[in-house]
């Protein structure tokens, strides 16, 4: 489902632009729509806390569910499980029980078997581009990781993000 392309819902339309005006603390809930496949509806969600705790994620929702399929967690501390069940893949057996602290960045996916993004590995070991983020240029950092994270989840749509200016 990650690989689905994806573009952004708008009213029940599909939009080819989006522009988001960067606030802090930066929220926004965006609903998508794969224009291949319009079985599946998915929300992308970006929250920062006043603490510059950052979470990205994707969604798939249905009638009845709200599955995790991708988070980006930078300065958020997690416990992977401890159990490694035969649906785990191979990449993650080395992370069983890892405690991330806030200074491990991790992306967590979905695996089938276990509650809703409970696996994650660290980001120096993930194709994700971005590793960390930038303190010094924090705003444009943030900004570069959201795009990152689109591009990661095949969203279509031009998405602009106007900077917070301070």
């Amino acid at each position: 489902m990650l690989g689905l392309p994806k573009k952004v819902l708008r009213d029940k339309e599909i939009v080819d632009t989006l522009s988001l005006d960067q606030t802090f603390p930066f929220h926004t809930r965006i609903e998508l729509i794969s224009p291949t496949d319009d079985e599946f509806v998915f929300l992308w969600e970006i929250n920062q806390s006043a603490k510059n705790t950052i979470r990205i994620s994707l969604h798939v929702q249905d009638n009845d569910s709200n599955i995790g399929l991708m988070r980006v967690d930078f300065n958020s501390g997690h416990r992977n499980p401890e159990m490694i069940s035969d649906l785990l893949p191979k990449r993650f057996h080395v992370y069983a029980g890892k405690q991330f602290s806030n200074d491990d960045h991790h992306i967590h996916y979905h695996v089938e078997g276990y509650k809703s993004l409970a696996w994650a590995i660290p980001l120096v070991d993930d194709p994700f581009k971005m590793k960390t983020l930038d303190e010094t240029n924090f705003n444009n950092s943030l900004i570069n990781s959201i795009y990152q994270f689109a591009q990661a989840i095949n969203i279509e749509t031009n998405i602009t993000i106007n900077p917070l200016l301070i």
